[in-house]
């Protein structure tokens, strides 16, 4: 009997040892409203860990191809995310701004977070995600820009 217990408290401390193998899963962002074919599409994402917008978890640089385009992030955990976006139309790899600091080419953020004299929050911006996941971004250009 004695040795039954021992064998029973080893695969027990074995399988409590063994790592759980975690699910991810895929967000699909669909990036709409960009007002023309230039350049590129930049898309972080993030997952609450660094600052926001800063310090990304994944950033994809997409060519544009049409007005809306799709852009899958993969073997994401589950948990909070949050996205930025920018229209990169002269492909320097930053938002251009005027002499105002106003960008001057496209951008927005998930959640339908609004930029008001500065990028939104984690918090405001944040969605879960928690099995395969779409999301929504409607690129915003500041008028006369």
């Amino acid at each position: 009997m004695k040795t039954l217990i021992s064998i029973v408290i080893a695969l027990s401390l074995v399988f409590a040892s063994t790592p759980k193998e975690v699910e991810t899963t895929t967000v699909t962002v669909t990036v709409d409203g960009l007002r023309n074919t230039n350049g590129y599409i930049n898309i972080s994402i993030y997952d609450g860990t660094g600052e926001f917008p800063g310090e990304p978890l994944e950033l994809k640089e997409v060519e544009v191809e049409s007005s809306a385009m799709d852009i899958v992030f993969e073997d994401l955990e589950p948990g909070s995310y949050a996205i930025a976006v920018v229209h990169d139309e002269n492909g320097n790899g930053d938002i251009d701004m005027n002499t105002y600091g106003i960008p001057t080419e496209g951008y927005g953020f998930s959640n339908e977070a609004q930029a008001e004299m500065g990028p939104p929050s984690f918090d405001e911006a944040a969605f879960d995600v928690d099995g395969e996941t779409e999301h929504y971004i409607e690129v915003m250009y500041i008028q006369g820009f």
